[in-house]
């Protein structure tokens, strides 16, 4: 079988944090030289340079080509009509250039396969692919869940959605439950879908503390709960904020410590003080690789009761259980999305209903006091850690292309 060459096209990418970015250089960074990555050189939310992209691709270790602009930037609300059409106007030329640095790499460096990624914002390249292309050059979409668990913004965008999506010679999921949405919500035959669960570095995430401990001072000495991500009403933080004092009534003495930022970090910390558990609770903020390798290790649960908001906005697999999983931590996570492929149900964590603090308290208390349980939880969660490493998750990628 001939090893296919992919191309795979983002509308942004690292060193911009995000889910997506890292399961595509992961993959990249993997695949021998195999698959390539086009990208943009600014961040289409605020239209900024993304700052250190030059030094990023360099040492990438594959190749990375990059235009000024992948997509449009978002429209703040209330725009007249004279200002869409200037976005409309935009939209065009750009997607021209898109599409012509896009052709100029397929014939480059002999690529068979495209790969796209942000498909409400990119599926628009299958059509000229399929038509501009001799021999044709297959097309895949990478569906990660959320975005085709929201409806999109029309119905009109809702059905070329669902064109697009069936159109693709062929599309990769990344969870059991992302898989099911493209069959159940759009049609898309099974056959034509590649369920590829999201890897773990493990490198990285090697079971053992960092060299370096100068910046892991802020970590409790004692029993702690860990939780990190981006701040949104998806990951459930609010509702473990909730849960948190049935926690620490039965655990006294345990604390609760979470990373991340985003939009709900004051609303988070102001629901913290009215709940008088300030003196239990730390929200870190932003983390360093080596803080975050250490909580991981050192805490004794993982928490992060994600759900399903009423939009469909979900979480399509989760991949910091699994890298709790490979510092040999076990985790409390939602019953929704994809969360439930990252965590095996009662062998890797425990899975809760991510709207009911309850639940999650009761889960979290489970672990945390029985010491057999936790051990029991701890070794599987390191097993099946072990079994998911990124370059496995790159070849068979990689062969799946080769198929096309």
């Amino acid at each position: 079988m001939k090893k296919a060459r992919c191309l795979i096209v983002t509308t942004h990418y690292r060193p911009l944090i995000g889910g997506a970015q890292t399961v595509y250089d992961a993959l990249a960074a993997r695949a021998g030289g195999a698959v390539s990555v086009l990208t943009a050189s600014s961040d289409y939310k605020t239209d900024a340079e993304v700052e250190g992209w030059r030094e990023f691709d360099a040492g990438a270790g594959y190749r990375v080509d990059r235009i000024p602009r992948v997509r449009t930037g978002l429209l703040p609300n209330g725009t007249g009509i004279v200002g869409k059409l200037r976005a409309h106007r935009r939209a065009f030329r750009m997607r021209r250039a898109v599409l012509q640095k896009t052709l100029s790499i397929l014939k480059r460096d002999q690529i068979s396969v495209v790969c796209i990624g942000a498909q409400d914002a990119l599926g628009w390249l299958v059509k000229p692919l399929k038509e501009l292309t001799n021999p044709r050059i297959q097309t895949y979409i990478y569906v990660h869940g959320e975005e085709v668990s929201q409806a999109a913004y029309s119905d009109r965008a809702e059905a070329e959605r669902r064109k697009v999506l069936q159109s693709a010679d062929g599309l990769v999921a990344v969870s059991s439950f992302t898989a099911d949405l493209l069959t159940e919500k759009y049609g898309v035959p099974a056959e034509r879908i590649l369920r590829l669960n999201n890897g773990v570095d493990l490198e990285r995430f090697d079971g053992s503390l960092p060299e370096d401990t100068s910046d892991t001072q802020g970590l409790p000495v004692g029993s702690f709960v860990f939780a990190c991500g981006r701040l949104v009403e998806r990951k459930g933080f609010d509702m473990l904020i909730e849960a948190w004092p049935q926690v620490i009534k039965e655990a006294p003495g345990t604390k609760l410590v979470i990373g991340g930022n985003g939009p709900l970090k004051a609303q988070l910390e102001a629901r913290i003080a009215a709940l008088n558990i300030s003196d239990s609770v730390t929200m870190l903020g932003w983390m360093s690789a080596n803080q975050l390798k250490a909580a991981y290790q050192r805490a004794d649960v993982f928490a992060m009761p994600n759900r399903t908001m009423p939009d469909g906005d979900t979480e399509g697999f989760g991949l910091v259980f699994l890298e709790a999983a490979a510092q040999g931590t076990p985790s409390v996570g939602g019953r929704a999305g994809g969360a439930i492929d990252a965590i095996i149900e009662g062998e890797t964590g425990l899975l809760v209903d991510g709207y009911k603090p309850d639940e999650i308290a009761a889960a979290i208390n489970e672990i945390l006091g029985n010491d057999t349980l936790r051990g029991e939880l701890s070794r599987k969660a390191l097993a099946h850690a072990r079994t998911q490493d990124w370059q496995s998750k790159a070849d068979e990628f990689l062969l799946e292309m080769s198929k096309a």
